[in-house]
């Protein structure tokens, strides 16, 4: 899986996306960048581009705000599955 992390991170960043952290909890991968309004459709083609379609159960595209943190951060989460 942490191949599958890093190659995520790869993709996003070399879309032009800033990057702040990929991550697996569980089977749910989260990847947080921190852009506030990216086109949906073009961050699903990243993921594509990384995990076939098939694959990606329930992708999720979000914004979210934390506490002492500056401007608001977008969200890809996904199942993989198995």
């Amino acid at each position: 899986m942490s191949e599958q992390l890093d190659a995520l991170r790869e993709a996003f960043e070399a879309d032009g996306y800033d990057v702040a952290d990929v991550s697996d909890n569980r089977g749910q991968v989260r990847v947080a960048l921190l852009e506030e309004r990216p086109e949906a459709d073009a961050l699903r083609e990243v993921l594509y581009g990384v995990v076939d379609e098939a694959d990606v159960l329930g992708p999720n595209i979000t914004t979210e705000t934390t506490d002492g943190a500056d401007g608001v951060r977008t969200v890809v989460t996904f199942r993989r599955r198995d």
